[in-house]
């Protein structure tokens, strides 16, 4: 009997426990995660409203602000942009958070419903007060609902009279009559006189021509051909690449058409390009023509020119598809272009020789 007493006792006390545990849950889960609210639902002008709220799950280790706003008055579920006040509240340690604001000035001058707004990071609460001070705010009535073919007139849903007559499409060499709205004859088309100097375009008097485009300031001993700044030609002055069209046979070999394009519109298009080929020519036809007559007499010679000048035409190729747009940048892609050739033509082959030269004496050795 006292073992059973005890049993009966113990699943009392175990029912007891659920039970108080199941309503403290319920209870803990049915608060919101942020709440607010006023004092009284109702306030004159001048008057001073408190409002207080709770936090559920305050961050204690990085408290921030609470963000108020009160916005209105609320009209038919407008309103809610106007705001009127905004405030910071730092809540305290359990959640909790309070302050007051007071009702009334320029922007509360309407009377009417208004929500207090409160942001908790992505946490949002609110609740509504009446203010009962300012003007009335007008009754909006929202405008009746037509039905297919009926508009609005003075508030009411009327049905249009009938159309006027539809607007007939006039063919060619017709044009519409306002007055019967019939299509008559068209007129013949005026004749338009441009003055001098003009004209017409589309029924528009307008200016012939454009623009003439701008030609480049060229220095001395060079003037202007196609946009670009050339020398000036010289009696009995030879501008032909002499060596090359001997190698290659023609001056339509693209070798030849090759140099011509760096020579005419690279290096030509700047300052320091032309002062370049002008000195070049000067060395260049001093030796060219006996050259070339070299190469016509002895096709051996010719191979031997044609080889030794072909990595230069690849050098020299770079030229065409660089963006030269400066003297500065002429100078520099110059300079590259000559230390490259100079690397090819000398420093390469003396590599090359002193290389054998060295595998030589350790045979001997």
């Amino acid at each position: 009997m006292r073992g059973a007493g005890r049993l009966v006792v113990a699943l009392l006390s175990v029912m007891l426990f659920t039970s108080t545990a199941s309503m403290a849950f319920g209870q803990s889960s049915q608060i919101p995660p942020l709440s607010v609210s006023t004092e009284l639902p109702l306030y004159e002008s001048g008057d001073r409203v408190v409002f207080s709220g709770v936090i559920k799950s305050p961050d204690v280790n990085n408290l921030i602000d609470v963000t108020v706003r009160i916005v209105g008055p609320i009209v038919n579920g407008t309103g809610a942009t106007n705001i009127v006040t905004v405030k910071q509240v730092r809540p305290l340690l359990d959640g909790t958070f309070a302050d007051n604001f007071v009702v009334g000035g320029p922007l509360w001058n309407k009377k009417g419903d208004y929500k207090i707004i409160v942001n908790y990071g992505p946490q949002k609460a609110e609740t509504m007060f009446f203010y009962n001070g300012g003007e009335d705010l007008p009754v909006v009535i929202p405008p009746p609902q037509c039905g297919p073919g009926q508009v609005i007139v003075n508030n009411q849903c009327v049905t249009p009279p009938d159309q006027k007559p539809t607007t007939p499409v006039c063919g060619t060499g017709t044009v519409l009559d306002p007055a019967t709205n019939t299509c008559v004859v068209a007129p013949p088309p005026e004749t338009v006189e441009c003055p001098p100097g003009e004209e017409l375009v589309n029924g528009k008097c307008v200016e012939t021509g454009g623009p003439e485009p701008q030609q480049p300031v060229c220095g001395p001993g060079t003037h202007a051909e196609n946009g670009i700044c050339v020398p000036d030609a010289k009696t009995g002055e030879k501008n032909g690449c002499l060596i090359a069209t001997a190698a290659f046979g023609t001056e339509l070999a693209p070798q030849v058409q090759l140099l011509r394009e760096v020579r005419d519109g690279v290096l030509y298009s700047t300052g320091a390009g032309t002062t370049f080929m002008a000195g070049f020519n000067e060395f260049y036809y001093a030796f060219s023509p006996a050259v070339a007559d070299l190469e016509r007499q002895s096709p051996l010679f010719k191979e031997v020119v044609k080889t030794a000048i072909t990595p230069m035409l690849s050098t020299m190729s770079i030229l065409n598809y660089a963006n030269i747009d400066s003297e500065q940048e002429m100078l520099g892609y110059g300079v590259g272009v000559i230390l490259l050739n100079i690397g090819m033509y000398f420093v390469a082959p003396a590599l090359v020789i002193v290389k054998v030269k060295g595998l030589l004496q350790k045979r001997r050795l």
